[in-house]
């Protein structure tokens, strides 16, 4: 007679949220600037509090070019997104020029107080293969190419480290002349680019 044996059970190891030097969880840093006629454009340059127009909606940093003392950042994605601040209602006409505000944008993101750069990005990465918006003058509609439905996010191939104190910058620079229906009531339009992955917080 065979010998009898008891099954083992046993549970999933545990996923710690609070580790020996603080607490880590999911997070997201964003950062950007009031579209205006300007092509070149810093960022990390403003932070939520300093009361400027829009900039609780354009960062959440508390501190310009830096995360704080006591926390780290690590990021695996990438997101480009353009803000309406506005009250009316935007056109088919504005809404094209969005896009290709976001196509001719290039995104240069840098570290320390040498500014080594260690990421370069297009907005074409977030585009439709075929990417328009096109009015029915007799339905009074528009229909958006890509709208809603595209890449909201680029992985980043490795992830970006940001240490406590460490300086980041960047910049936005737009390959053409920012489209003149962007730009002709001020600060109507926000340029903000998102960085998501985890936070670590020393206790």
């Amino acid at each position: 007679m065979g010998q009898i044996t008891q099954p083992v059970t046993t549970n999933a190891p545990a996923i710690e949220s609070f580790g020996a030097g603080g607490q880590m969880y999911m997070a997201e840093m964003w950062t950007g600037f009031n579209v205006s006629a300007e092509t070149i454009n810093p960022l990390f340059s403003i932070t939520a509090t300093d009361g400027g127009t829009n900039s609780a909606q354009l960062t959440n940093l508390e501190e310009r070019r830096k995360i704080g003392s006591t926390m780290a950042f690590r990021a695996d994605r990438l997101g480009i997104r353009i803000l309406n601040f506005g009250t009316g209602v935007v056109t088919p006409a504005q809404v094209q020029e969005e896009k290709r505000l976001l196509a001719s944008a290039k995104i240069t993101l840098n570290l320390g107080s040498n500014e080594t750069k260690v990421a370069e990005f297009s907005g074409l990465s977030l585009m439709e293969p075929v990417d328009f918006v096109a009015a029915d003058s007799t339905n009074t509609c528009a229909v958006g190419g890509g709208l809603g439905g595209g890449i909201g996010w680029i992985k980043l191939q490795m992830p970006l480290e940001i240490q406590a104190n460490c300086n980041i910058g960047g910049t936005v620079r737009f390959t053409r002349a920012v489209p003149a229906a962007l730009t002709s009531t001020p600060n109507s339009f926000g340029f903000v680019v998102v960085l998501q992955g985890l936070k670590v917080v020393k206790s």
